[in-house]
């Protein structure tokens, strides 16, 4: 089962001639070779090393990997017998790179360290060679395997352009939130750092939130699914990096869409409102105030939910008159998942379609707002739709109201067997001419 594991984590190895070489790493461990195993695997792990930084340079001409590779080729020409050069390479690595983070560092320290007593004649007190035992190497396999081995070379200042230019190419086949999660989290998120991930946060930020370039619009959306992952990912670290760089994360777009964006962000990230700069929250209350979305989900500066429930049915039907599509209506409804919020959603979608101005577009809000969540009406919220309903005549008297208005009958019947429709005429009699065309 160990084999298996570690036989699994090494196909994920980016480079060919480092899969190649770690099966030798492998074989050697599966034969209980524990020493020769180790030696071997601090070899790959430099070499690893140097093809990630000449892939950087061939590719991206990385000038971060250049200078590593040059002092320590320097390092080898000062001595061409000494191993001194490995050290500096991996603590380079470490220091000027994304590409292992403090962790990955003193692990492969230690390696190195496990490789010098399994490669020279140690011998202990009895003199016998130093032998690892197997869990220290299985320890050392799966280190260097997560930390390093399955990492693709773009762990520098490049990965951000990497990434945005991925996304960008792949953004018609990534059209839902869950295929961009699997994808990026999949081809990048699973082999990053934390520290990397909260550079990316930081870059994602400023494109999203502030720049408002032809390019940064195309894009807005799948980068900020990008960014909501991120944020899901390092929640804890999150407002810590915000409060040590206040300016930066304070300087977000004046209006527009990367203010609603932002909007919508803190939304799911309530929390990060409250330490905002004063002029920022200003933006914010203002953006809630007057944008179509900010209105939907600024629930967090209301003192509760129920305030929030009556600010959106004062909107809707008011003289406003807004544009609820689909999406929006979502938003609305995943702001809590308690079964009150959930009914008190339901009565707006209620309210959105009977403010239907004619046959048409009551037509087309039971179609696409109150149809595709019905079965999320509760009874109250049912009769508190129906009620409504009751005086606007473009809700009752048009052609397909019979049959619309049966499913809301036919859920509440399903409620409640004995409800009793005798003080909702209006919406009784469009049921029953439809029953009767029927006949």
């Amino acid at each position: 089962m160990i084999e298996f594991s570690l036989e699994k984590i090494s196909e994920r190895i980016h480079f060919g001639k480092t899969r190649d070489y770690f099966s030798e790493v492998l074989s050697s461990y599966q034969n209980e070779n524990y020493r020769s195993s180790v030696v071997m695997l601090w070899s790959v792990a430099v070499c690893d090393i140097i093809y990630k930084l000449e892939h950087l340079v061939d590719l991206y001409d990385d000038s971060q990997a250049k200078e590593i590779l040059k002092k320590v080729t320097k390092v080898q020409k000062q001595d061409d017998k000494s191993s001194a050069w490995e050290i500096t390479l991996i603590d380079e690595v470490y220091k000027t790179t994304k590409l292992i983070d403090g962790a990955e560092h003193e692990n492969l320290r230690y390696l190195q360290k496990q490789r010098h007593l399994s490669a020279h004649p140690v011998l202990n007190q009895k003199r016998e060679l130093h032998t690892p035992n197997k869990e220290t190497v299985r320890s050392l396999l799966r280190n260097t395997l997560e930390g390093l081995l399955i990492k693709p070379p773009f762990y520098t200042q490049k990965i951000l352009n990497e990434l945005l230019s991925d996304i960008s190419e792949n953004s018609e086949a990534l059209n839902s939130r869950k295929k961009v999660k699997q994808y990026i989290e999949s081809r990048y998120f699973s082999r990053l750092t934390p520290d990397v991930e909260l550079q990316l946060f930081r870059s994602l930020w400023k494109i999203v939130f502030k720049l408002e370039d032809e390019k940064c619009e195309k894009n807005r959306l799948i980068n900020f699914q990008t960014l909501e992952v991120l944020a899901s990912r390092n929640k804890k670290n999150i407002e810590p990096a915000i409060k040590k760089e206040m300016d930066y994360y304070n300087n977000v777009a004046s209006g527009g869409t990367g203010l609603s964006y932002f909007v919508y962000f803190l939304s799911n990230n309530s929390s990060i409102y409250e330490i905002l700069n004063e002029d920022i929250k200003l933006k914010v209350r203002h953006c809630i105030d007057t944008d179509a979305i900010g209105k939907i989900v600024g629930w967090f500066i209301k003192d509760s939910l129920e305030h929030h429930y009556r600010d959106l049915l004062e909107w809707i039907e008011g003289d406003k008159r807004p544009d609820i599509d689909q999406h929006k209506w979502r938003f609305i409804y995943e702001i809590s998942d308690s079964e009150e919020w959930q009914e008190s959603v339901s009565k707006l979608v209620g309210a959105y379609y009977s403010q239907s101005r004619n046959f048409d577009q009551a037509d087309s809000r039971f179609r696409h707002s109150l149809k595709p969540n019905l079965h999320l009406f509760s009874l109250a919220a049912l009769e508190f739709t129906i009620e409504k309903s009751e005086a606007n005549r473009q809700t009752y008297a048009r052609g397909a109201a019979g049959q619309d208005h049966k499913r809301i009958k036919d859920r509440i019947l399903l409620l409640d067997p004995n409800f009793d429709f005798k003080a909702f005429p209006r919406f009784s009699a469009s049921v029953e001419d439809d029953d009767d065309e029927l006949e």
